[in-house]
């Protein structure tokens, strides 16, 4: 038998019965063992290329064969209506591993690896199916404190814990979202979880963890490109973990009942804890009592760490901020724990003062006389990140964005913090560029943005996005993109010309003219020496 076809493609416009998706997918669910362990079954599904189901089994995640020929068997001599019996005369998968587990089941078939469209489309309606229409992450998905083998002694120490950190008000005492912490517990299988504080901007108030730095990293990456447009990014975000406070109104009533009935400590404000665990494709997962038990030695960790240090934000402008031990008491037994802060990649810079001398500017930077003192404020506090982190390129970016903003009528610089404005404009410049690509030199992260400028990431994102639809910066638009990257890309150049398109660097320069006094290109390639127009 000749070896199955393994061309990385798709469909096409067959839409017969003779062409099937196959697919082994993990379950966006957990379902319960006797154990009281949970786990995420896998799901074998077949599909044909006009959309209809032929057939679905669930099994063991460990066994994927025992849950594939079963599917099989079902799909070629009983399928699911309005389909009929009968083989394919070609299959595409969607994982590797079936390229080997397939062609003894299907022997007739061509079998490959490419796009499952029809596939993805059956797993994101089982999604929605299986949320019941609610956002999977959110409270209200909670219906109980008590999964699997947590009992009621272990939720009131949780509740105990999480009121004391509550009524510590971290989000109070550490600066923002992207001053990161760093804990182990060797007793508990805590081994170097970095979490973060949220509430700073009083929207919501919990700490997030994640296994290491780089999870946390790649979390804050996907968030960009959620934010960019990609709806699907936080898909792949990694297993974290986090301890939420919600007011009583935003609480499930089943959890209100079962808080009710065993008479768990909730701290004053309304500060009801829930516990989330998150696994992807951003789903839920139910806590077992190891897990309660590390959030109730976070929780406690970080009591400890606060009350140790009255200065604790200082922590964060030290290069090598030193480490606690401290001995929390969790489920009746005493075990040590440490902790400290992560050091940043930039300290967060005092404040200049005020009799500095302004930035010197570009010779055609426009701005209104009553905004001027605003934006020389706001240059002086860019300049040293540009420096560090970026480039002169960059900075006749930031600073003609900032100009911009300026000449807005009214301008938005008059409102809001200073701070979060110039993380915002170094955030919606940066992103347009590419800046948080790590193959892109210069790079630098979206934390090492808000960290230096001493706001939350949140806010780095959010004032970002004004500024992106203030000034409408998109990737590629010229007045907002590097040099280096107009040179190096066609996407800017290719324009309609008598109803084609062409790259306008390969016509005369007296096309080249017409374009760029239409606004149409950045600049006139062929006379690369002029500077770039400013709208």
């Amino acid at each position: 038998m000749a070896p199955p076809s393994r061309s990385a493609r798709g469909f096409g416009a067959d839409a017969s019965g003779t062409v099937w998706e196959v697919g082994l997918v993990t379950m966006p669910a957990f379902v319960a063992q006797e154990d009281g362990s949970t786990v995420r079954p896998l799901i074998a599904l077949v599909v044909e290329a006009g959309g209809a189901i032929r057939s679905s089994t669930v099994g063991a995640a460990d066994q994927p064969l025992a849950v594939l020929e079963p599917a099989i068997a079902n799909a070629l001599h009983d399928p699911e209506a309005p389909c009929r019996p009968g083989s394919p005369r070609r299959v595409v998968v969607n994982r590797a591993d079936l390229l080997e587990l397939l062609p003894p089941l299907l022997p007739e078939a061509v079998i490959s690896q490419g796009a499952t469209p029809q596939l993805d489309r059956a797993v994101k309606l089982m999604r929605q199916e299986l949320a019941g229409g609610e956002d999977l992450l959110g409270t209200q998905a909670l219906s109980t404190y008590l999964p699997g083998d947590i009992g009621p002694e272990a939720v009131a120490r949780f509740f105990e814990a999480a009121a004391a950190l509550y009524q510590r008000r971290p989000w109070e005492r550490i600066p923002g979202d992207g001053h990161l912490f760093q804990l182990s517990c060797r007793a508990l299988a805590i081994q170097g979880w970095v979490g973060c504080v949220i509430g700073q901007q009083r929207e919501h108030y919990g700490v997030i963890l994640f296994q290491s730095l780089r999870d946390y990293e790649h979390y804050v990456e996907l968030g960009e490109r959620f934010e960019a447009g990609d709806r699907d990014a936080m898909d792949a975000a990694p297993s974290h973990r986090a301890i939420n406070f919600e007011a009583r109104a935003a609480m499930p009533a089943p959890l209100l009942q079962e808080i009710r009935r065993y008479g768990w400590p909730v701290a004053p404000g309304d500060a009801y804890p829930t516990v989330m665990l998150i696994e992807p494709p951003q789903v839920l997962k139910p806590p077992r009592r190891a897990d309660l038990q590390q959030l109730e030695a976070v929780a406690l960790a970080l009591v400890a760490w606060i009350e140790a240090e009255p200065q604790i934000a200082r922590l964060w402008q030290q290069p090598s901020p030193k480490r606690r031990r401290f001995q929390v008491e969790v489920g009746g037994a005493r075990v040590p724990v440490s902790i400290g802060a992560v050091a940043m990649e930039e300290p967060l810079a005092e404040p200049q003062p005020a009799a500095a001398a302004p930035p010197r500017q570009p010779a055609a930077l426009k701005v209104p006389a009553a905004l001027r003192e605003t934006v020389d404020r706001l240059l002086l506090r860019i300049d040293p990140f540009c420096a560090r982190h970026l480039d002169d390129d960059y900075r006749a970016l930031i600073h003609e964005a900032v100009a911009a903003l300026a000449r807005k009528r009214p301008s938005p610089l008059l409102t809001g913090r200073d701070a979060s404005w110039c993380a915002g404009v170094v955030h919606a410049i940066g992103s347009a560029n590419f800046l948080f690509d790590a193959t892109q030199s210069p790079h630098c992260s979206a934390a090492t943005i808000a960290a230096h400028f001493g706001v939350a990431t949140s806010t780095s994102h959010n004032h970002a996005k004004k500024v992106r639809d203030l000034l409408k910066i998109t990737p590629f638009s010229s007045r907002w993109c590097l040099p280096s990257l107009l040179e190096a890309s066609q996407i800017p150049w290719i324009l309609e010309v008598d109803g084609f398109l062409r790259d306008i660097r390969s016509l005369p320069i007296e096309v080249q003219l017409q374009a760029a006094a239409k606004g149409l290109i950045p600049y006139v390639p062929a006379l690369r020496g002029l500077p770039r127009g400013r709208a």
